[in-house]
């Protein structure tokens, strides 16, 4: 075999050793509000705390909310409790 041969198989074989990653586990928000998002529209707004971004789809809908991002988001005008 030649020389590249063999690294190659060496590398295959490193490769097929190694474990598959692991998915990262799924954010579960941390006891959950509502809130509603009254604009107009749709909005996307990353949660100041936790990094979380939230898609409000709709106005009116209510969306469950990290309780550690909850407090920022109802002191803006275009959400409220929900």
């Amino acid at each position: 075999m030649s020389c590249c041969g063999q690294r190659r198989q060496e590398m295959r074989a490193a490769m097929q050793r190694q474990a598959p990653p692991e998915p990262e586990p799924l954010v579960r928000p941390e006891s959950p509000i509502p809130i509603v998002y009254l604009g107009k529209g749709s909005i996307v707004v990353r949660g100041p705390v936790t990094g979380k971004t939230y898609l409000f789809a709709s106005a009116g809908e209510p969306l469950l909310v990290d309780e550690r991002d909850a407090p920022a988001f109802l002191r803006s005008a275009p959400f409220a409790h929900g």
